[in-house]
């Protein structure tokens, strides 16, 4: 090969990378214009194909599907509602004994502050800085306040959209391969094959996640029952819901419970709390969770680790769920591919026999 061959191949490879990066940009700006879109149909795709096996389960008893859709979405939506009203009614009861706590911290925070004479010049202080900054305060109050509005009303919509999404998902998501093998001229069993490999993937992570959380939350509950902290059972039921939302949801959890400790036993029970979530919350969960989710998923644990960072990088929250399970899936999709198309080669051979 020539060295004018060698650049012209060089060439052809540099603009067709450049063409490959071309469309992944393009792709993401158009899925960031729909996010508003994109976002609740995705979640609707994760929450049919978990709740999938109570729908099947109500069908196989000869209920309608669009009654057993219903039901099952009715059983979603009770038990979220019952899980938010029990934490936050469990925090509002709680809240009194918290800020009394924090007020004492408070005092005796300034009290040490006094007895290294540092007082005035913090008083000082901190007097020039709210003068300075006031009137940038005000209107950082005003912008979060239209904000938070503005957040709660597209909160709304992209909740009515999920649910939307999530009926006709869960009810007619099974005649979606069929469609796309037909639309798209692919092999209807591949494609099939690939669904449903998906979805026992996606189960998959979630099972790992639930063994992960009921393995790793006796870590910082047994000390929370030690210590005579209260809520304890809506502790756990947020760290466990929580939980699938990867490294940060148990962090959530983690604010609640010091919060409570702190507002029940003081500094010293906040303490204790906060070294047991860093134990349960850290290595502990890392090892598990890389167990739990890579024999669940049947993947190296590194591989799901790597799978959650990168898609944590490129889709945020969503990316870092579903990373794993999609590796996964296309994963295993691959080999049912070279399987059927094994398969399929001696028919092939066969049938030119015969003709």
């Amino acid at each position: 090969m020539t060295g004018y061959e060698k650049l012209g191949r060089l060439g052809r490879a540099s603009w067709a990378t450049l063409g490959i990066v071309g469309v992944i940009v393009v792709v993401a700006l158009v899925l960031g214009a729909v996010s508003g879109i994109v976002i609740p149909l995705v979640i609707a795709v994760i929450l049919a194909t978990v709740l999938e096996p109570l729908a099947n389960w109500l069908k196989a008893h000869r209920v309608a599907p669009s009654l057993a859709t219903a039901i099952s979405l009715l059983v979603a939506v009770v038990v979220s509602v019952a899980t938010i009203v029990l934490v936050v009614r469990g925090f509002l009861q709680q809240l009194p004994e918290i800020s009394r706590e924090l007020a004492r911290g408070r005092r005796s925070f300034l009290q040490w502050g006094r007895s290294l004479d540092l007082d005035t010049a913090w008083i000082e202080y901190a007097r020039g800085a709210i003068q300075q900054y006031l009137p940038d305060l005000s209107h950082g109050v005003l912008g979060f306040i239209s904000t938070t509005f503005t957040g709660a009303i597209g909160f709304a919509i992209g909740t009515f959209f999920a649910v939307f999404f999530l009926f006709f998902v869960l009810r007619d998501g099974h005649l979606f391969p069929a469609w796309l093998a037909r639309s798209t001229h692919l092999n209807p069993v591949l494609v099939q094959e690939i669904d449903t490999l998906s979805r026992q993937s996606l189960r998959a992570y979630f099972k790992g996640t639930a063994i992960t959380a009921l393995i790793t939350a006796p870590i910082f509950i047994v000390p929370l029952i030690l210590l005579g902290v209260p809520l304890v059972l809506p502790m756990f039921i947020l760290y466990f819901f929580l939980s699938f939302i990867p490294y940060v949801g148990a962090w959530i959890t983690g604010a609640f419970a010091v919060l409570i400790a702190f507002g029940s036993g003081g500094a010293s029970a906040a303490l204790i709390v906060s070294i047991s979530l860093l134990v349960s919350n850290g290595a502990v969960q890392s090892a598990v969770s890389s167990w739990a989710l890579g024999s669940s998923l049947k993947m190296h644990p590194v591989a799901v680790l790597l799978a959650t960072i990168i898609g944590g990088t490129v889709a945020g929250m969503i990316g870092m769920i579903l990373a794993p399970p999609l590796v996964a899936a296309a994963q295993k999709s691959v080999l049912a591919a070279r399987e059927l198309s094994a398969s399929q080669e001696p028919v092939d051979e066969g049938s030119s026999n015969t003709q």
